[in-house]
């Protein structure tokens, strides 16, 4: 049979469709349904038939489709149902099932008609054996990519003792007590979050939560022979012999080529600078080609200038590709093992006098200030390791009479992630462990907020108890913001907030710096300001220590990040000089007290103990001042509320 000629297929085609017009409409559910002439006519022309099999396929497999979409649905509703433990709704009798299509069984056309409902069949049995297995699976898959690896897991559960009433009343605080004395609540943490200053509760809804789970956390040494060397008094001859063994490792590794790094030094800071200067009016081609020179000149592990210029080039880099604030979040969300940490601490304070004289100030006029007091309250502004407190409580056992009761509240800002209190938590379990093995009694409470969020009500401070404030640990206030950022100075708040408290000393730390917010100019002082931090690490520690790499790059180079790639508010790093902050402090209401001359002998002492001539402690305005080669970093004093003073002043004339 000869194919027709196109010409008699679009007549035949024309003739179909006008047959179908005139046709009444026999079934009003269906539009697809032909009569038998039609049929024949489609058959007898190969070229139709092929269309209309096509057409009748995907007609066929878009119900299916529909029909498995609805069913999946329904379905996944009862999984979801049952998961929370309630009873599936009835639906109305038209909707329990969803309809399937209908076909005319009349129509010739229609020959796969059995074949799809077999088809729908088979998968309606599947989705009954297997939906509700495989949607388990895939929950529990998920699931598991947000818990750490089992090896590194410790479950505790022993974590929670409080009673059912107490975890009702207080749902919104995390609580633990020793074992020894579960009557008294010894610990203590409020975690916020700024913006909510007028709040005594934390940022996470606690409404509901049972507290009698076992609690999930990474295991930390709290306390080993290594914490006991590097934090205890253990006699000037053992820290005297550190430092001279330290001392001598660098002679052997002194360099010979003094004059050739120091001509080097030159080329790299005047790229540095001419590099700013490019970033600071935008200038890309040309501040990408000095980028590139200074990182061919810089490295993390080469001498002072050349690891100072490395991090340098990392803040120029982000300043002008706009992400320093992003930098800076993740250089500081980083979480350092702490055994890494006190290391690296361990090396610093071999080399560097700053930690051990800055303790030694503030511990010496702590326990000059209590005497004999039964009840002493430290609120450890900043308290970051707590690195500071051991040899205090080393101390405070020995005391003629006894030790007294001591608290401590440590107070510092939120960690990034689920745990922002997590730092302070084992601290607190660390002092606690020093306070029961030297018999102290103690109490701890840990605040993770920003400073100036923090209400009076929070610190729980007592009529009966010495209050000690105390702000020398890593000299943290210079992250409060000032008035730049909020007319309202938040740094300002801080310091009425100390003064509210009404502490009987008031000890202040500062690291002694100014920066301009003048870009060009900031990256000028940035850039003195941290030569002199990196000459003493380059002078005073070994090149390839690890201790040394850990320290620049957790501790230093985030503070560079953000003086040099942020603005605004996201430029958290503003100290001041001690001549601002001692007229800040005086326009807060705080009368400075002169330096103990015992205290000031015994922190000369500490630095004439092996450590290297170059470092120098003076005094100026009732300020103790210490520096290396000349240029002050830090400064220490004393001071008291102005009603405080006035008290005292009533009572010795009584």
């Amino acid at each position: 049979m000869a194919l027709p000629t196109e010409n008699s297929r679009l007549e035949d085609t024309g003739s179909l469709l006008n047959a179908s017009d005139s046709m009444p409409e026999q079934n009003p559910n269906s539009n697809l349904i032909l009569n038998s002439h039609e049929n024949s006519e489609i058959i007898s022309d190969p070229i139709l038939y092929n269309i209309s099999q096509h057409l009748l396929e995907e007609d066929i497999d878009e119900n299916i489709g529909e029909y498995q979409k609805e069913t999946d649905l329904l379905e996944m509703e009862k999984l979801f149902y049952d998961v929370l433990g309630e009873k599936y709704p009835k639906l109305p009798e038209n909707q329990l099932i969803p309809s399937q299509p209908k076909v005319d069984r009349k129509s010739s056309t229609y020959l796969l008609e059995d074949q799809a409902t077999e088809k729908i069949s088979a998968q309606n049995s599947r989705i009954d054996e297997n939906l509700l297995a495989s949607e388990y699976q895939r929950g529990l898959k998920e699931g598991m990519k947000f818990l750490p690896t089992i090896h590194k897991l410790t479950v505790d559960f022993q974590q929670s003792r409080l009673s059912d009433s107490e975890q009702r009343a207080n749902r919104r605080m995390v609580e633990f007590r020793p074992e020894e004395e579960e009557e008294e609540e010894n610990f203590r943490f409020i975690i916020r979050s700024k913006g909510n200053k007028n709040k005594s509760s934390t940022d996470f809804d606690w409404e509901g939560v049972n507290h009698k789970k076992p609690t999930i956390y990474y295991e930390e040494t709290i306390r080993d022979d290594m914490y006991d060397k590097v934090l205890l008094n253990n006699g000037e001859n053992c820290e005297k012999e550190e430092i001279s063994a330290l001392r001598e490792i660098m002679q052997q590794k002194a360099s010979s080529h003094v004059n050739k790094k120091i001509q080097e030094h030159i080329d790299l800071n005047t790229l540095l600078i001419h590099c700013s200067e490019a970033v600071y009016i935008n200038n890309r081609p040309l501040a990408e080609e000095l980028l590139m020179k200074i990182r061919q000149e810089s490295s993390k592990t080469g001498d002072a200038t050349q690891r100072l210029a490395y991090i340098l080039a990392d803040g120029l880099d982000a300043r002008l590709a706009g992400s320093g604030s992003e930098l800076y979040r993740k250089l500081v969300a980083k979480r350092i093992n702490s055994a890494d940490i006190l290391s690296s601490y361990h090396l610093c304070i071999t080399a560097d006098p700053n930690h051990r004289v800055s303790y030694c100030f503030a511990n010496n006029s702590i326990l000059r200030e209590i005497k004999n007091a039964l009840e002493v309250h430290i609120i450890d502004l900043g308290i970051c390791f707590g690195f500071q407190w051991p040899p205090l409580i080393q101390s405070l056992a020995t005391r003629e009479g006894g030790p007294p009761k001591l608290r401590i509240t440590g107070v510092d800002f939120p960690q990034g992630g689920f745990r922002p209190a997590e730092k302070l938590e084992e601290i607190g379990k660390r002092l606690e462990d020093y306070a029961r093995s030297f018999n102290v009694s103690f109490e701890y409470q840990g605040i993770a907020s920003e400073w100036e969020s923090i209400c009076i009500e929070d610190l729980n401070v007592r009529e009966d108890e010495v209050c000690i404030v105390n702000s020398t640990s890593m000299f943290k206030f210079s992250r409060v913001r000032d008035e730049a950022c909020n007319m309202d100075s938040p740094r300002n708040q801080v310091l009425n907030l100390i003064r509210q408290i009404k502490p009987q000393l008031f000890i202040q730390g500062i690291y002694n710096a100014t920066f301009s917010s003048f870009f060009t100019l900031r990256f000028q002082q940035v850039l003195l300001q941290y030569s002199t931090e990196f000459d003493i690490r380059h002078s005073l520690m070994p090149q390839d220590s690890e201790q040394r790499k850990l320290a620049e790059r957790e501790a230093i180079a985030p503070i560079i990040i953000n003086l040099i790639a942020c603005e605004g508010s996201d430029w958290l790093e503003r100290p001041e000089t001690y001549k601002n902050w001692q007229r800040r402090n005086v326009r807060a209401g705080f009368e400075q007290l002169p330096l103990d001359p015992d205290v000031l002998s015994e922190c000369r002492k500490k630095l004439r103990n092996g450590y290297d001539k170059r470092f120098f402690i003076e005094e100026d305005s009732n300020w103790m001042l210490q520096g290396w080669k000349g240029k002050i970093r830090y400064a220490f004093s004393t001071w008291k509320p102005k009603e405080v003073m006035g008290n005292d002043c009533a009572h010795k004339n009584l």
